[in-house]
């Protein structure tokens, strides 16, 4: 696991933010952050899979379509996606096809996934599936521990 920088934490508490937002409006507690190699912020997603009814809207992929609506598609390579949880397959896979640089996440699913059940689970972790592929992507995570998860407790609350 890398050291986190100070905008690293930043965007990661700026992630967890997004999933507080995304279980105040019905959904499940995940938000993403996707940072350019510059710094700026190209997008931020929310999971709104509940309110939309499209099981594909998790907060990562949110997030990158809203990039390359924007008109930033090319600069997602090499980019950085912040995430309030670890990423699912489906949301990993998304991330090497649009050829991030790097995945820092905040809560690992082997710790949230307890704590908010009713969704399917995968043992394969976001870093064993980026493994798996020819784009060299550095996962990074899990991250700020309790703070991380405090949003899946609110959540389980709810």
């Amino acid at each position: 696991m890398s050291e986190l920088t100070d905008n690293d934490i930043t965007h990661l508490r700026r992630a967890i933010d997004l999933a507080g937002h995304a279980l105040a409006l019905g959904d499940r507690p995940f938000g993403a952050v996707v940072v350019d190699g510059d710094g700026t912020v190209l997008a931020e997603g929310v999971n709104a899979v509940n309110t939309t009814g499209d099981v594909t809207t998790h907060a990562e992929l949110v997030a990158i379509t809203l990039a390359t609506a924007a008109g930033h598609a090319e600069d997602l390579r090499g980019a950085t996606v912040y995430a309030s949880g670890e990423p699912c397959p489906m949301c990993a896979a998304a991330m090497v096809w649009a050829q991030v640089g790097r995945i820092v996440f905040a809560a690992a699913a082997a710790e949230f996934g307890p704590i908010v059940p009713g969704g399917p689970s995968f043992a394969l972790t976001c870093a064993d599936l980026v493994a798996t592929s020819n784009v060299p992507v550095q996962v990074s995570g899990p991250h700020l521990g309790e703070e991380a998860l405090a949003v899946f407790r609110a959540a389980a609350k709810a």
